[in-house]
């Protein structure tokens, strides 16, 4: 700081010390604030590889439920298999891009995510859509367990019987379809199961099935009730020699480049006017936190009021979910693809 000083005229030095002073404070400041999650390099490797996978479903209905499904680009054969049970609002169509074969997929950010890696990895994706706007737990003939037990069996024996037949199959719901997949895995021969935001209904059961497979939580324990439940669900799974495994979500601060990055479509110039909003409006804290959820934060009123969102913007639900994943209390994530897949892998040669 003396040779600093010494260059600079006498007048000049309080006026050098004081810019000097704030320079330091600013860049302490960019240091500390949060951020989101950083990537490791191997992530950022299977991220821009999944990128290249392009989504292009097959649709058809089947017992009252829309099914959609997708097997790895060749000349790779399949390894695995993974069933999706979307949850509550949330369809088998938003886990794929649009494309001729789904023109009317939407492709959420974190659904699509999951899927261009499962894909990545040589899993033949299959997701099905509830027939309401949450799945049903009824184990009647008739029944969407029964349904999608036979759409599984359909798919693979009957479907692609030369590329499905014999390989492992996982299973990952989440939310109302984290219920809906813990009581599947009670009948279907799932290798191993990723149950996210959601507890399973493992207190309904009077005892564990026999052989039920190796389950992971994926969980964002800011919901405190839900995490208390899950651990009540892991003790029980534990007690009856079930391999349990729980990954945490944390929160992070909204920044405009995890907006752009993750989003297909959004400019990054709009979503600096959205995290401009965000903070002018506050609602997110000094440090970058949101402090409601998307769905309870009005910001395309307030991003249209401001002007920076182009016509006819069709992103809403895409902001939203992703200003969930930043408040981490209740949303599907591929932030912990890597984990997930892992668990996936480790268990394939489970016997259900």
């Amino acid at each position: 700081m003396d040779a600093f000083l010494a260059g600079i005229p006498q007048l000049r030095r309080p006026a050098a010390l004081i810019a000097s002073c704030c320079a330091l404070v600013l860049l302490a400041t960019v240091l500390l604030l949060p951020r989101a999650p950083p990537a490791a390099p191997e992530q950022l490797a299977s991220a821009a590889a999944a990128a290249a996978v392009r989504l292009d479903a097959r649709v058809e209905r089947r017992s009252g439920n829309e099914v959609l499904w997708q097997l790895p680009p060749p000349p790779t054969p399949p390894r695995a298999a993974v069933f999706v049970a979307p949850g509550c609002t949330i369809r088998a169509t938003d886990f794929f891009d649009a494309s001729p074969g789904c023109p009317r997929c939407a492709g959420l950010p974190e659904e699509r995510r999951f899927t261009r890696e499962a894909l990545r990895r040589g899993y033949a994706v299959l997701a099905v859509s509830s027939r309401a706007e949450c799945w049903s737990l009824d184990t009647g003939d008739g029944g969407e367990l029964a349904a999608v037990e036979s759409i599984i069996e359909w798919w693979v024996k009957e479907r692609h019987p030369n590329q499905l037949a014999g390989l492992p199959l996982v299973g990952i719901g989440a939310s109302s379809g984290g219920y809906f997949l813990s009581a599947l895995a009670a009948r279907v021969r799932f290798s191993s199961v990723a149950i996210m935001i959601a507890e399973g209904v493992f207190a309904t059961m009077e005892e564990i099935p026999a052989r039920y497979p190796p389950a992971l939580f994926v969980q964002m324990p800011k919901d405190g009730e839900r995490a208390r439940e899950v651990a009540a669900s892991m003790g029980k799974l534990r007690g009856s020699r079930v391999s349990v495994r729980e990954i945490q979500c944390g929160e992070f601060a909204v920044s405009a480049q995890f907006l752009a990055a993750r989003i297909p479509g959004l400019t990054l110039a709009v979503a600096d006017g959205l995290v401009d909003v965000l903070r002018r409006k506050g609602f997110v804290d000094e440090k970058g936190f949101l402090k409601n959820d998307g769905r309870s934060t009005p910001w395309k009123k307030a991003a249209e009021e401001a002007k920076i969102l182009p016509e006819e913007f069709r992103l809403e639900r895409h902001v939203t979910e992703e200003l969930n994943l930043a408040y981490a209390y209740h949303e599907f994530t591929s932030l912990k693809n890597g984990e997930i897949f892992d668990w996936f892998e480790s268990h394939m040669d489970h016997k259900s």
